[in-house]
């Protein structure tokens, strides 16, 4: 990854992204990436408007798509036509290749990453990853860890991304679908992962189990988190949505993503799109609204986190198994409250985040070092002891500078 970015996973449709106004309002939104699904013509209009309004691509190509059902023999070929058919746009930031790949098609993703590799070498690749509640049978794996090791020694990824979607209980008439029904096993699949009817506990264990992976192979890390109301995930509200960006910062990932920007269907199947960001004629919903807010509010800080690893996470009064207690690391020696997750970078900063995305929590931080706080756009004094109220799913970055004597 070149810098912090703010993306999504299915945008607007075919006849929405080639209008200016649309182009207009990803930007206005705090988008800085955007993926580009359409047919050829469609992408290549696209990108030019996206240029004008200073935006990047992440390109899904259907030549490659369909390359991939082949032979391996037959991808160079496929990826050197297409590098070269786009190759007037110096906007391009890479290519979306594949979503949540089973183990049996690494092989197949590996050489389709040598070959962009070779072919167009400062771009990336991206291959988006199960979450750890797909079931083996999706996996095609013993489980989720070997997923994640198998993928990054036979890919060779440029990072790791992956989706997850915590938030559940949606009640709509008709959704009880047979699962046997499915025709298409990884949809059926993906569906009975969805179907539940209360919070995912997992949330912090995949974070916890990719941050680790990423750190292991020096690989950056990014996850796809919940907007779009669909299936059993239910409309969530603007403190949901920052929980989940502001813990993906906190976890130390150098980019964000949103699933979805458009409503991925007008049908009103199992899934029963609805509440993207903007629906299918490209008005928006309220979420347009909650993305934009969130991403004020995180952009200049995911910045400034991009320029550091992360050291260590902790939890402050959670029962997250997956989260391990703060006792002090550092030179913050306490922090005072409940609900609440740390980050460490090594860098210096510090990212404080409320696990209630219910209601707003008071921590008070002890330190060696003097605390500075990142308010309004510049770091201000706060001593070497503060105390913070955060808003439900809120943050707040510090740093430090050492104590005064004298």
């Amino acid at each position: 990854m070149k810098q912090f970015d703010i993306t999504y996973f299915s945008g607007p449709n075919a006849e929405c992204i080639v209008k200016e106004e649309v182009v207009a309002d990803i930007a206005a939104a705090g988008i800085t990436l955007c993926q580009i699904w359409y047919d050829t013509e469609t992408n290549k209009q696209a990108i030019r408007l996206l240029k004008k309004y200073g935006l990047r691509a992440l390109i899904v190509e259907e030549r490659i798509t369909a390359a991939r059902k082949g032979e391996m023999e037959a991808i160079d070929e496929v990826v050197r036509t297409v590098v070269d058919d786009y190759k007037e746009f110096d906007n391009i930031e890479g290519w979306d290749i594949w979503d949540e790949p089973n183990t049996e098609d690494f092989p197949m993703i590996a050489k389709i990453v040598e070959a962009f590799r070779r072919y167009a070498p400062e771009q990336e690749t991206v291959i988006n990853l199960f979450p750890d509640y797909a079931p083996v049978e999706a996996l095609k794996d013993t489980d989720y860890a070997s997923h994640l090791k198998h993928f990054v020694e036979t890919v060779h990824p440029d990072f790791i991304s992956y989706d997850h979607y915590p938030f559940m209980g949606r009640k709509l008439p008709g959704m009880k679908e047979e699962m046997d029904e499915i025709e298409d096993e990884k949809e059926r699949l993906v569906r009975l992962a969805a179907k539940r009817e209360y919070n995912r506990g997992d949330f912090f264990g995949n974070l916890k189990s990719v941050r680790e992976a990423g750190l292991k192979n020096q690989l950056e890390q990014m996850m796809i988190a919940l907007l779009t109301e669909h299936g059993d995930y239910r409309n969530l509200t603007l403190p949901e949505i920052r929980w989940q960006i502001n813990m993906c910062l906190a976890y130390g990932f150098h980019r964000v993503s949103y699933f979805t920007y458009g409503l991925p269907s007008v049908d009103m199947d199992f899934w029963k799109w609805d509440n993207a960001m903007i629906n299918w004629t490209g008005e928006k919903y309220q979420h347009y609204y909650d993305v934009q807010t969130v991403n004020r509010e995180i952009y200049d800080i995911g910045k400034l986190l991009f320029t550091g690893k992360s050291d260590a996470v902790f939890h402050i009064g959670t029962d997250e198994a997956a989260g391990e207690p703060f006792a002090g690391y550092g030179a913050i020696k306490e922090v005072d409250g409940e609900q609440g997750v740390i980050g460490f970078f090594d860098n210096g900063y510090v990212y404080l985040v409320n696990y209630n995305y219910l209601e707003e929590r008071t921590f008070t931080i002890t330190s060696e070092k003097e605390l500075l706080g990142y308010e309004d756009g510049q770091f201000v004094s706060l001593g070497p002891v503060c105390t913070v109220t955060l808003p439900a799913g809120g943050a707040k970055l510090f740093h430090m500078l050492p104590v005064r004597v004298g």
